[in-house]
């Protein structure tokens, strides 16, 4: 689901909106999503946020339901300035998220088990520094490209 063509370094946004929008319309132009998945992951962001703080780290993880994918991908973006994404469980949190991965996952049951990889991978302080670190995309490929795996 890691691929190189849909991770991003420097990537600039004001908003967490913008960030979302950037990454898929990147997807979609590569046929990986439907046109419906960038507005279902914005709407789904506002119900269900996805911002984590990982000590030092913020992240986001926004996604949304299977029916607006074509093919799994994850699109990756090392952001160039910190956004505000809110914090997951909370309604008014704000997190300066800047690292955001974005799932696009066609199979409901695969979720929650890649979510359960992602937070385990960035819960180790030195792959997260690593990877903050890292300034090109095939760096942080490297250290992402196995995360699907089983």
């Amino acid at each position: 689901m890691i691929h190189k063509e849909f991770i991003f370094t420097e990537l600039e946004g004001s908003s967490k909106e913008q960030i979302i929008t950037q990454l898929a319309d990147r997807l979609l132009a590569a046929g990986y999503v439907k046109d419906t998945y960038r507005n279902a992951v914005l709407d789904r962001e506002k119900e269900y946020p996805t911002g984590l703080s990982l000590g030092e780290y913020c992240i986001a993880i926004p996604h949304t339901f299977a029916a607006h994918v074509n093919q799994p991908a994850i699109a990756v973006a090392k952001l160039k300035n910190p956004v505000s994404f809110v914090e997951m469980g909370s309604a008014d949190t704000a997190l300066d998220v800047s690292l955001v991965m974005m799932m696009a996952i066609s199979n409901p049951e695969e979720q929650v088990g890649l979510l359960k990889k992602i937070l385990r991978l960035f819960s180790d302080e030195d792959i997260l520094k690593t990877l903050m670190e890292s300034s090109t995309s095939s760096e942080l490929y490297e250290l992402l490209r196995h995360i699907d795996e089983p």
